[in-house]
């Protein structure tokens, strides 16, 4: 079977999801750090963009984070984008190297799926089951109504256990329960009997 050839019209908010998508898989996967990287990065710089262009009053994301002083907000964000640059261009330093902080990938990833919630949009099965991870491996970091939300609820021992599942059983456990759930979904709305309404 042959790939269809024929064009397609990606708008670019499609684009930076169909990267944050592969980013997390791979990223569920331990797949290659360098991609992740790129992916996400490429991702969260067209989302963020998106979001301030569509409401200019949202909450700040890394570019514009309200804990960095104007006067130093370019010095920062030539940092944080400098791992990316240096993956894509070569220009200036065909020769170079960097020291990379992997876990970098983290922060652009989640930010971009918080860029997503500033504009309303829902989150696919990856995104969620990033997320989840997150609130599962670090509680520590959500305020008193996310972790009433999504841990406190959870016995220890439990949450225990989830902590133990490699990320990609995780992952793969987690799509096919929001696919199942979905289904059920669909098959609740095919066998809903919907009387006419009753006659004064």
């Amino acid at each position: 079977m042959t790939a269809d050839k024929s064009p397609m019209i990606v708008t670019k908010l499609d684009a930076a999801r169909r990267q944050l998508a592969t980013a997390i898989r791979l990223w569920f996967r331990n797949g290659d750090a360098v991609s992740i990287h790129t992916l996400a990065f490429a991702a969260y710089e067209v989302i963020h963009f998106i979001s301030i262009h569509r409401d200019k009053y949202r909450r700040d994301l890394v570019f514009d984070s309200d804990v960095i002083k104007d006067e130093h907000r370019a010095e920062y964000n030539k940092l944080i984008r400098s791992p990316a640059n240096f993956f894509k261009h070569a220009d200036r330093d065909p020769e170079g190297s960097l020291e990379f902080e992997p876990v970098a990938s983290e922060i652009f990833i989640l930010f971009a799926i918080l860029g997503l919630a500033t504009i309303k949009e829902p989150n696919t099965d990856e995104e969620a089951a990033f997320m989840f991870w997150r609130y599962f491996h670090h509680p520590d970091q959500l305020t008193e109504a996310g972790r009433k939300a999504y841990v406190d609820g959870i016995p220890d021992e439990r949450l225990a256990e989830i902590r133990s599942i490699p990320k990609d059983h995780f992952f793969e456990a987690f799509a096919k329960s929001r696919w199942m759930n979905r289904r059920l979904e669909e098959d609740r709305a095919k066998h809903t009997i919907r009387l006419p309404p009753r006659r004064e």
